[in-house]
């Protein structure tokens, strides 16, 4: 798994009257404009780049505005706040996501209030609130049913998934993984289908049993790579990894631990970055490679020190 703006513009009257008797085209290009953006953000956001992501969806965010585009705008508070939830800004979050939620109420907007319920149940979740969130990501997948929109219920589903997983209820988080998969490989949906399989993977993993963990580990970073899911690929491999480091088969851990730091630096993610170094450096040290330690070790080193040195550089004087 690493962001908004105020709601509306005074625009001259005269502004409006001229340009919706002139043309349509100024609000169509706007529309196209806001959409232009978000898929930027789309982007940055599936790439791990979650500033940039921000940054576009801000950006959308203001045509929207320009506008009125009620739905656009509610829809863009919603994305900013999934940003601010995968950084771990959730006060920022919330009230983003209230902001959106109070715009799909007021104009009937099912499935973007269903969206609201998604991140106020992913918030819940976050702050441990289990009988919250899923109160919240059952009035979504309502709404989402109420809309018939497939992909906002294989979300909803999901989450239900992930929840039951995080509760113990193993069968239930199975029944509801499964048919948000049913629903992901009808929309060609690569990126949830990669969530969904990692969930099963997590959730055979916690029942010990290991042929099906790493089935599903392995079909989640193919759905990544086929869709070059960057931040996918990553947990993918990170996932692979892990396992094979904690059933003892370290020359498979040293290779999927060495794939994954290439892709996290890749990414610039310093901190999978760290991560990955010492899984390494400690899988060195167990086989014995005393000579390959020393240049892991110095890689190290110096990605700690400048983190280290951006902090005290960031830290208020």
């Amino acid at each position: 798994m690493k962001y908004r703006i105020p709601i509306f513009m005074l625009v001259v009257t005269s502004i409006i009257i001229f340009s919706s008797c002139a043309t349509d085209r100024p609000i169509t290009t706007i529309k196209k404009n806001a959409i232009d953006y978000r898929k930027l953000a789309e982007e940055h956001f599936t790439q791990g780049d979650i500033q940039s992501a921000i940054l576009y969806f801000q950006k959308s965010l203001t045509e929207n505005q320009k506008i009125a585009n009620f739905s656009g705008i509610a829809e863009d508070y919603n994305n900013i706040a999934r940003c601010y939830i995968s950084i771990g800004k959730i006060e920022n979050a919330k009230k983003l996501v209230n902001e959106a939620f109070s715009i799909n109420k007021k104009f009937g907007f099912n499935s973007g209030l269903g969206d609201s319920y998604i991140l106020l149940g992913l918030i819940e979740l976050k702050e441990g609130n289990f009988e919250k969130a899923e109160k919240q990501y059952i009035n979504a997948l309502n709404l989402y049913k109420a809309d018939k929109n497939k992909k906002g219920m294989s979300i909803a589903y999901g989450n239900l998934g992930t929840l039951y997983i995080k509760t113990h209820k193993y069968d239930k988080a199975v029944l509801e993984i499964e048919s948000s998969i049913d629903i992901q490989k009808k929309l060609k949906d690569h990126i949830g289908l990669a969530a969904s399989y990692n969930n099963l993977g997590f959730l055979y993993k916690l029942k010990g049993e290991d042929t099906k963990t790493i089935e599903f580990y392995n079909k989640a970073l193919y759905e990544d790579q086929y869709v070059e899911n960057s931040m996918g690929i990553s947990s993918d491999l990170a996932n692979i990894a892990a396992f094979y480091k904690k059933k003892g088969n370290f020359d498979e851990a040293l290779f999927y631990y060495k794939m994954v730091l290439k892709v996290n630096k890749s990414l610039s993610l310093t901190y999978r970055e760290i991560s990955d170094l010492k899984n390494i450096i400690d899988i060195l040290r167990i086989l014995g490679r005393d000579k390959e330690i020393d240049v892991y070790k110095k890689a190290l080193e110096q990605l700690q020190y400048a983190v280290s040195l951006k902090s005290e550089q960031e830290s208020p004087k």
